[in-house]
């Protein structure tokens, strides 16, 4: 058993190392080849696939690509179709006819007050003239220093009404005695001294003026009156005349124009005084030369309008006053209607100036257009119709009187 040659048993251990050694090869180079095709194949899927693949425009995709298309946007036409709007409905407030109380409010000026209600340029005059300063209550407004606080109850001018032009004055004032006179817009004090015959420094000493430029509207003066003397000149076309009663003429004819009236002196008055209808004529040319360069028509002479116009000249003259109001209690409204005459508009208009030379149409017909109210009323182009009066007399305390009055009949 120990002699037994065993070369066979080898030879097939080494031939069946060989067989599974060639096997093991044979997996190794299969399993290389697959390798190899599985990496190609995931390269070219890298290479063909998604939205930033290198090779991806080479090939054709299932899913089309759209192309853009541009569109038109729709541009909206405008129509001749009016747009509805809203129209808020307009409350009407009435409009005050006779003055009314007002309580100040915090911030509140005369000017803002003014404004406020619309009360125009004469407002604060108006204010204070229905507001008197009652220095020992408190009452009212000082006109000094126009000052208004929160609580103060006013009493406001309703709108459109009027200043008046004075205060009626007693005829027998001597030279020098002192009357109260309420400044307006646009005075002066040589102007206050003209009116009433003073001088400037009778009413500075009067009233303690310091600084003769700080007098303002509303300021209350003691005017001296009757201290200058002047030798007075009648227009050389005029003629005396007197009314029967005085301060209450008759119905005389009226003038012609160029033309003077004459009257009889009167039994039981001593008002004796001229008319001049030279310039009666020329204030009617200047008003409508003026009217008519502002392109509103010229006014017609109405004999009613002068009747009343004339009757108020005298009474004013007579009886030594300045006012659109007479001692009567009559208006303008109510002295025309009383010579026939209806109208819904009635304006009325004075100048008067001592000595009666003074007094000429195109003094009073500046003095007029000076003023902006005034110079308003008279262009006015809802009026159609004046009359105008003028009478003088230097014996009368204001000389010679014109009186215009004009309506819309």
């Amino acid at each position: 058993m120990l002699n037994r040659n065993p070369s066979g048993n080898t030879s097939n251990v080494l031939n069946s190392f060989r067989k599974r050694r060639q096997q093991q090869g044979a997996l190794l180079r299969y399993g290389a080849i697959g390798l190899v095709i599985l990496g190609v194949i995931l390269l070219i899927v890298w290479l063909t696939s998604g939205s930033n693949a290198p090779l991806a425009g080479m090939f054709a995709t299932d899913t089309p690509t759209p192309t853009i298309t541009f569109t038109p946007t729709s541009t909206r036409v405008p129509t001749e179709t009016p747009t509805v709007t809203f129209t808020p409905t307009i409350t009407s407030t009435a409009t005050p006819s006779a003055p009314f109380p007002y309580t100040v409010v915090e911030g509140d000026s005369l000017a803002v007050i003014v404004d406020k209600f619309g009360l125009g340029e004469n407002g604060i005059k108006l204010i204070l003239s229905l507001n008197p300063f009652n220095p020992e209550t408190g009452g009212g407004i000082d006109p000094a220093t126009q000052i208004v606080y929160p609580g103060l109850v006013l009493l406001l001018p309703y709108p459109g009404m009027l200043l008046p032009t004075a205060t009626p004055i007693p005829s027998d004032l001597r030279p020098g005695t002192e009357i109260e006179y309420v400044i307006e817009l646009g005075d002066t004090l040589a102007g206050i001294a003209a009116k009433f015959n003073s001088t400037e420094d009778a009413i500075i000493e009067a009233n303690n003026i310091e600084n003769a430029n700080s007098l303002f509207a509303g300021q209350l003066l003691l005017v001296p009156i009757n201290l200058v003397t002047v030798t007075p000149t009648l227009p050389p076309t005029s003629t005396p005349v007197t009314p029967t009663v005085p301060g209450q003429p008759t119905n005389t004819p009226l003038p012609t124009s160029g033309s003077s009236v004459t009257g009889t002196p009167a039994v039981s008055g001593t008002c004796t005084y001229t008319e001049n209808s030279g310039y009666v004529t020329q204030l009617q040319n200047l008003i409508n030369t003026e009217r008519t360069a502002n392109g509103v028509p010229a006014l017609t002479t109405n004999q009613r309008l002068t009747a009343a116009a004339r009757a108020h000249a005298i009474d004013m003259l007579c009886n030594n006053y300045l006012s659109h109001t007479g001692l009567n209690g009559s208006t303008p409204q109510t002295r025309v209607r009383t010579q026939g005459y209806t109208s819904t508009v009635v304006l009325e208009h004075l100048f008067a100036r001592y000595p009666s030379s003074a007094s000429d149409p195109v003094t009073a017909f500046n003095w007029w257009m000076n003023d902006p109210l005034t110079r308003a009323e008279i262009l006015n182009g809802a009026i159609t119709e004046y009359g105008i009066a003028y009478v003088a007399s230097d014996d009368s305390l204001f000389g010679g009187y014109f009186v215009l009055v004009t309506a819309d009949q």
